[in-house]
């Protein structure tokens, strides 16, 4: 049968409206389960093609064909709406590997939304009962639909910047990143030789900028490092309200601790990349994060292939106890043997505690968490030598866990709130992520008082920041760029009147500079050696700076200059779209603008390069 007979067959025609009209009602149950708008005009377009393409397999399929087809659905319809809960975003195909690890498996895959699955296979499994009922013969024509979808998906796939933001579509989204998982695994066009770097790139640009004051400290102070799991700045009221944004969640009662308890918040702090590899090893090494697809930089470390002279291994070597404490299982993403290479002495996860109910999944919940490390941070405190220590915690990363006694309050208080407890957190778009972040502000709250009441934190340096920003469900949610990387940095120096040595809360911060202020606090500036970022203590002459970030989610890459000028490009950075902004309203204030690109395609392949390579950004022993 001929293209255009089939195309338009009665029969087909009724296909691709069933079709439409199903992913609609999954696109229904997406915004229900997570809350999160997507923009309409991109919305219609990729639900067109993806009914176009899911009409043609309903035509071809058949038998197990079809049984196969009805299970994938199935599956792509929970594992899109869960990723849109936790990420806001569709799921990337070349994470799926990442699914098959246990921890992630126990952590993210077995949880309370698990009952979510046999309601959208079922709902696949209706789609097929329905289609075979209106449609019992349909055209013999599968030569011709295959091919005219292949020709869909490709246009499909050149027509959208990212195809994993809430406007894609599961169908059309899912076989667009198949050729690119196929013929780039990576993700990006880069390679050792990929690019002959111009010599006067760096002359041009400034990504690998490093500054600091190098000031000496005759009493070098303690550092609290706290990172806390998918935190963005946009949570934070006076940030959202500073940069008019409308976040789905709001932390009064964090902030107000914050400021009652002498912290600074930084108003325009980038967070690197999406995961919680890549924005650690920033914190840890002050070097950029992979921007790649898999990210390696840990695992490089872990297995001895680079060595990286990072942050705490630099205060070891001048006399500090430096000890890394997290929730989760301590050997996920290989931090077990990371840490203690990048200069860790105290390493410890989730299996520290003995209770194997505190474990469970992700880890212990942060009421647990915190009040666990709060014993050790006072013992200690007990040794003559001054201590380093990193905290993050996992109460704030999906799938939620609060703990059964945080359950029950957060329960009864709504329940005497709204008189009504039978609503379940599923039917609740960010319920879940509200609560977490509930729990673990009231947490923090009270780890902070216990520490100081009992003067742990005296001639302490506190900072607080997150390992990745969360994101934050808005009303623009993809018209803008940086949706994702509004990052968080509260900041609380040991005396007050230090802060008048600290740069101002509307300067543009980055995780890159957390590293490089610790260093500079401590009085060992002179060290920093291959660190790339900008102390905090930086207070006068502050060099303007280019700085590199990506959303491994979305597959968007950017370039900013703090002058007031951002590229935001495509994955493989062929695409780019120019915007303006005020430098210190980063997040507030995106224009578009007609400007063509300020790097040219071989300079961003160029920076993009010297970013992944270990010889450019890590010294080598």
């Amino acid at each position: 049968m001929r293209l255009p007979v089939v195309l338009t067959d009665r029969r087909f025609l009724l296909t691709v409206l069933l079709a439409f009209g199903w992913l609609l009602l999954v696109r229904a149950g997406h915004i229900l389960q997570s809350g999160v708008w997507p923009s309409p005009l991109g919305t219609f377009g990729g639900d067109l093609a993806g009914a176009f393409i899911l009409a043609v397999l309903l035509t071809i399929t058949s038998g197990p064909c079809r049984a196969v087809l009805v299970l994938l659905l199935g599956v792509a319809a929970y594992v899109a709406g869960m990723h849109l809960m936790a990420h806001g975003t569709l799921f990337q195909l070349a994470f799926a590997g990442k699914g098959m690890n246990p921890t992630f498996i126990s952590g993210s895959l077995i949880n309370v939304y698990l009952i979510l699955l046999p309601v959208y296979i079922g709902f696949a499994w209706t789609l097929h009962r329905i289609h075979r009922a209106l449609i019992p013969q349909p055209p013999a024509a599968c030569t011709a639909l295959t091919t005219s979808a292949v020709a869909v998906v490709l246009v499909y796939g050149l027509s959208f910047p990212s195809l994993t933001t809430p406007a894609n579509n599961i169908v059309a989204s899912a076989f667009a990143q198949i050729p690119g998982a196929i013929v780039n695994p990576v993700g990006t066009a880069i390679s050792d030789e990929a690019v002959d770097t111009d010599k006067s790139l760096e002359a041009r640009t400034n990504f690998f900028h490093q500054q600091i004051t190098s000031r000496p400290n005759n009493n070098p102070p303690n550092v609290l490092l706290i990172m806390i799991e998918g935190l963005s700045g946009g949570y934070l009221p006076s940030i959202s309200s500073y940069h008019g944004l409308e976040p789905a969640v709001a932390l009064e009662h964090l902030e107000g601790t914050l400021q009652d308890r002498g912290f600074r918040l930084y108003r325009n702090t980038l967070s690197m990349e999406r995961q919680t590899d890549r924005g650690t090893f920033a914190i840890i090494c002050g070097r950029y994060p992979d921007f790649r697809r898999p990210s390696n930089k840990m695992l490089d470390v872990a297995e001895e292939r680079t060595h990286p002279d990072c942050l705490p291994s630099k205060l070891k070597d001048n006399g500090y106890y430096t000890a890394y404490w997290q929730a989760a299982p301590i050997a996920y993403m290989n931090k077990d043997k990371f840490m203690p290479r990048a200069g860790f002495m105290d390493v410890t996860g989730a299996e520290h505690l003995s209770n194997p109910k505190d474990i469970d999944g992700w880890g212990p919940p942060d009421p647990i968490y915190f009040n666990d490390v709060a014993t050790r941070l006072q013992e200690l405190d007990q040794k003559t030598s001054p201590w380093f220590v990193t905290l993050l915690n996992v109460g704030t990363h999906h799938p939620f866990n609060i703990g059964q006694e945080a359950e029950q309050e957060i329960a009864t208080d709504e329940a005497e709130t709204n008189g009504n407890s039978t609503e379940t957190i599923m039917v609740q778009p960010q319920q879940a992520r509200r609560n977490a972040m509930r729990v673990m502000e009231k947490s923090l709250g009270n780890f902070l008082e216990r520490l100081e009441t009992a003067g742990t934190l005296d001639n302490t340096l506190i900072i607080l920041t997150s390992d990745e920003s969360g994101g934050f469900v808005r009303s623009d949610h993809e018209s803008l760029p940086l949706n994702s990387n509004l990052g968080v940095l509260a900041l609380r120096p040991p005396e007050q009147s230090d802060f008048s040595h600290y740069a101002d809360r509307n300067v543009i911060t980055a995780q890159l500079d957390i590293p490089m202020t610790i260093l500079d606090a401590t009085g060992y500036g002179d060290q920093a050696g291959g660190m790339i970022g900008r102390s905090l203590l930086v207070t006068n002459d502050r060099t303007r700076r280019d700085i590199l970030l990506a959303d491994t989610y979305t597959g968007l890459k950017y370039f900013l200059r703090e002058s007031g000028q951002l590229l935001a490009c495509t994955e493989m950075l062929t695409r780019c779209t120019s915007w303006s902004f005020n430098p210190k309203r980063v997040f507030g204030t995106f224009q578009e603008s007609d400007k063509p690109p300020f790097l040219s395609l071989e300079d961003r392949l160029a920076l993009f390069e010297d970013a992944a390579a270990p010889n450019r950004v890590e010294e080598q022993r």
